[in-house]
């Protein structure tokens, strides 16, 4: 009798479990504030593989002086130079929350959304981006 009411707690014990750990997979990661990291690990970061001909920067959004304008509306942001062959942790940007081809249009998402020059796409702190040359312009894919 008490090796079943043991077996039973284990067996609820296992479920539980199980279940914990099917949410922890599943479930998308919470937005953080902006400006901040998700759990205070999960960051978005842009990686520039662009030629120096083109200028990027990217933006920390909910701080700062500057005005940002994204497909998601308008934040007040702090942005970067991000120079070739560097990504935003390289310049002590630890979470990334928008970036921007600044003198030529751009597009992300195998070529289905397309951005002006200067406009700012928000990325989640689950995305990271990786901008290079393809077709004979910017193409900042999320990696």
């Amino acid at each position: 009798m008490m090796r079943s009411t043991i077996a039973r707690r284990m067996a609820k014990a296992t479920a539980l479990l199980a279940s914990t750990a099917g949410l922890m997979v599943f479930s998308p990661a919470p937005q953080a504030a902006a400006g901040e990291c998700s759990l205070g690990f999960l960051c978005g970061y842009v990686q520039n593989k662009l030629p120096s001909s083109y200028t990027m920067k990217i933006a920390q959004l909910g701080m700062g002086t500057e005005t940002c304008r994204t497909e998601e509306g308008t934040f007040t942001c702090k942005t970067y130079w991000l120079p070739s062959g560097k990504t935003s942790k390289d310049i002590g940007v630890k979470d990334a929350d928008a970036l921007t081809v600044e003198n030529a249009a751009w597009t992300t998402n195998n070529n289905s959304t397309w951005f002006a020059a200067g406009a700012w796409e928000k990325i989640s702190d689950v995305e990271s981006r990786l901008c290079v040359v393809e077709g004979g312009h910017p193409a900042c894919y999320q990696n």
